[in-house]
């Protein structure tokens, strides 16, 4: 019995192996234009050509919703079609999260610019740190109203709400968020080569993981 037992513990591990690299290749294919940036300007031009950057970062969203979507079925049934899944929910909640994230793109330029034109003024921190804080409030919220996106049918307004007011009213899930990105950005950094295979499925399972709780509170209120 307790060799049947490990033996499906096994099968189960390499189901979510295939199932996490597998959605990171369908993530990366819809952001080849990202990718090609990378490639070809390189990563430590970013702020050198930041309009471009994120243009091409306009197919993220609904990348990224989609990957959420899909981790949070993991998380509830501990099973997954990947393909059918992935263009489900891509299907579901691509025009809300593209709408969203191209908003998203246009206040991080627009706050850039501000915080990169008032940080060279005499006079002006006050309006830098301003500048800088919402850019932070909106790293923050960022990924309450994706996570939202991906499991709920809610009205634009009705989800910017709900997510300023998770943000602050749940801190230690809205700390776990930020420290989920940086130990996935921390992993990447030490090994690149093995974690790139793996990176924004792990990302996005994580979240999908500790924000499970929260979830399920709200699923008597909205559903999908």
């Amino acid at each position: 019995m307790n060799e049947v037992f490990n033996i499906q513990k096994l099968l189960d591990f390499f189901n979510y192996v295939f199932w996490f690299f597998l959605l990171n290749i369908f993530f990366m294919i819809l952001n080849i234009p990202v990718v090609l940036f990378f490639l070809f300007v390189g990563i430590s031009n970013i702020f050198t050509y930041l309009p471009l950057f994120l243009v091409t970062l306009i197919p993220t969203g609904a990348a990224f919703t989609t990957l959420l979507f899909c981790m949070g079925k993991i998380v509830r049934d501990k099973d997954l079609s990947v393909l059918k899944d992935f263009i489900r929910g891509f299907k579901m909640n691509f025009k809300q999260s593209t709408l969203f994230w191209c908003a998203e793109l246009f206040i991080i330029f627009i706050l850039h610019s501000n915080i990169k034109f008032f940080s060279t003024v005499k006079y002006n921190l006050v309006l830098t740190c301003i500048f800088t804080g919402l850019l932070i409030l909106l790293a923050l919220v960022t990924p309450y109203i994706y996570i939202l996106i991906s499991r709920f049918s809610m009205k634009n307004l009705d989800l910017i709400k709900a997510s300023i007011i998770l943000t602050f009213t749940r801190p230690i899930l809205t700390i776990c968020n930020v420290l989920i990105a940086a130990i996935t950005l921390i992993l990447f950094e030490v090994s690149p080569g093995t974690t790139v295979l793996f990176i924004s499925s792990v990302f996005t399972f994580l979240l999908a993981f500790s924000n499970k709780a929260l979830l399920r509170d709200l699923e008597l209120s909205y559903s999908k």
